[in-house]
């Protein structure tokens, strides 16, 4: 039977064996080695790598295809005072990942400057005047982040006009196959053996950061003359945990130390970004995702990328604070657009579409704005549980942005459709096109058929993974604490949700100011707590709590206020008890 919310609860336990192995292993109580077991750790060594978080278990930098070229390539660079540019993606992966190496190599003293792409204006990846223009401006070297994998054609150029290219990026590789620079840096590559293939943008550029680091000692460099790469890490955070990469492996590792860097950061930056977005002691995954992530995203929406770059480089904290009340502005204003997208594809899906009767959704319209379809997308995913492409049109060409679900491969959807497009790339679950208007209809057709052969209506029932279920008498302290030994959580290693059974409902509450949230006590035999249900207004005023008794899905949550601390639940969905 469904939930309230029309979903489906699958609960995702794993071998009962291996969790109570790693129980009496770790001396942990079996709640939380069923978390690990969920996450596909199931030995003590898997375990202990996980909970420990060691940098020193850090792959080799050199595992990675065409490192040993990349580093001798920059080490040459720095030999000889050559001037460097660094090209980025728009995004926070991107500006993160330019930050990190301008960073670094100041700490090097070495000639460096960034170039991100006006989002409009030049599009996404390298283009041929942004080429021409870096090589005038007297760069010899020029590093791509988190992007340049498709540059095919802009490389080849760079190469006539003796500028070397240096490719790290995450993305997949395009149909043309790789860019002919001096190396490539892409744990995807087909003929690359680097065990951890889900590093972000910011990840990569760690990685050679690292490479060049290690090369430099290797021939002679004291270590102690080298950039500590430690007190960037930061930036590995923010932008990991904004791309949604998975928080598992290297990426794990690297931002939980990245997330203690960010809560003391002393860059001028991201303590004027902090400030603006109310974020005060320990930062944690959820601060960077809903709070630091979105503000400079906006920048990158709207087409003012450079003023995070320019954040995020900053060495003043009067500057720092400026552009961080500029990007507080941007984020507002890219709020009201995204609002005014959102409502217009929801138009759209009421006049003209029979939303049973598709696969995948794609929209496209003038009153669209490209830098904020993605987020609208997501919202769309969200409400009707399908893959969604929003293309915003402007002189005859789209430019569109899709976000999928779990079933669904959105990257492999365009390549079955890429007879109808200009050009796409991206991932499974978030990809970008550029479309021509006459070609859209196709487009849309093409991948509703894609969608009708790979999704069943099954596939179209939105889940809720539990991990296990709870009593409400073993709710405390300790198990919270020890919960939280597995953070930092996000993509692949989700926030815990539980599940509880045969729940009374006891003194219900309207709270917020539209009233549209609830708060009420959970009762089950002696145990009970309190839980915030946000947006459940209209189902609990729909139901009549007094003769019934419910099952709750929730996740546990520490409220802190003025100095006091309480466990509460947060409502994630709710269903009848034993509907037989």
């Amino acid at each position: 039977m469904l939930s309230f919310l029309k979903k489906k609860w699958c609960l995702t336990e794993a071998s009962l064996e291996d969790a109570t192995n790693l129980a009496r292993q770790l001396g942990l109580p079996i709640e939380v080695t069923v978390l690990l077991a969920n996450r596909g750790i199931s030995t003590k060594e898997e375990a202990g790598h996980f909970l420990a978080s060691d940098l020193t278990k850090l792959h080799d930098p050199f595992l990675m295809a065409g490192m040993d070229r990349a580093v001798e390539r920059v080490i040459r660079a720095i030999a000889n005072k050559e001037s460097i540019t660094v090209f980025c993606d728009y995004d926070v992966d991107g500006v993160t990942s330019a930050a990190f190496l301008t960073h670094f190599f100041r700490d090097m003293n070495c000639q460096v400057s960034a170039y991100l792409p006006e989002r409009q204006a030049e599009g996404y990846g390298l283009n041929s005047d942004a080429v021409r223009k870096i090589r005038e401006q007297g760069a010899s070297l020029m590093i791509t982040a988190d992007c340049g994998i498709t540059g095919v054609k802009e490389v080849a150029l760079a190469n006539e006009l003796g500028l070397d290219v240096i490719v790290t990026d995450h993305h997949q590789v395009g149909e043309e196959g790789l860019p002919q620079a001096i190396a490539v840096l892409n744990p995807h590559r087909a003929e690359c053996d680097y065990p951890y293939r889900f590093l972000s943008g910011v990840g990569l550029a760690f990685k050679l950061a690292i490479g060049v680091r290690n090369g430099l000692h290797s021939a002679g460099r004291k270590k102690e003359d080298l950039p500590n790469l430690k007190r960037h890490l930061d930036l590995f955070a923010l932008g990991t945990i904004a791309d949604v990469a998975p928080l598992t492996g290297e990426n794990h590792i690297l931002t939980r130390h990245g997330l203690n860097v960010l809560s003391t950061s002393a860059k001028p930056g991201l303590v004027a970004l902090k400030e603006v977005a109310g974020i005060v002691g320990n930062v944690d995954a959820r601060s960077v995702g809903f709070g630091l992530g979105p503000r400079l995203n906006a920048a990158g929406r709207l087409g003012k990328a450079d003023s995070g770059l320019h954040l995020l480089t900053a060495t003043d904290l009067s500057v720092a604070k400026s552009l961080a009340k500029e990007l507080e502005q941007t984020n507002q204003e890219r709020k009201e657009i995204q609002e005014e997208t959102f409502l217009e594809a929801e138009s759209l899906i009421r006049n003209e579409l029979d939303v049973d009767s598709q696969r995948v959704i794609v929209l496209a319209s003038e009153i669209f704005h490209p830098g904020v379809i993605g987020i609208a997308a997501s919202k769309i995913v969200d409400k009707y549980h399908r893959p969604t492409v929003l293309i915003a049109l402007e002189d005859g060409v789209g430019k569109g942005s899709g976000r999928s679900i779990p079933k669904f491969n959105l990257f492999k959807a365009f390549t079955d459709c890429s007879s109808h497009l200009i050009q796409f790339g991206g991932h499974a679950y978030a990809a970008g096109l550029s479309v021509k208007e006459e070609n859209v209809a196709a487009f849309g057709d093409a991948m509703n058929k894609v969608g009708h052969r790979h999704l069943s209506e099954e596939d179209l029932i939105p889940e809720v993974k539990i991990d296990t279920t709870l009593d409400i008498s073993q709710i405390n302290f300790t198990l919270y604490k020890n919960i939280s030994m597995l953070e930092p959580f996000g993509a692949e290693n989700p926030v815990p949700a539980f599940q509880s059974q045969s729940i009374k409902i006891k003194e219900v509450k309207y709270i917020g100011k539209d009233k549209t949230h609830v708060r009420f006590r959970a009762v089950q035999g002696r145990g009970q707590i309190e839980v915030v249900a946000f947006n459940f207004a209209s189902i609990f005023e729909s139901l009549d709590t007094v003769p019934e008794q419910f099952d709750i899905a929730y996740e546990l949550h520490l409220n802190s206020w003025n100095g006091r601390e309480k466990l509460e639940l947060r409502l994630l969905d709710i269903k009848i008890s034993n509907p037989e």
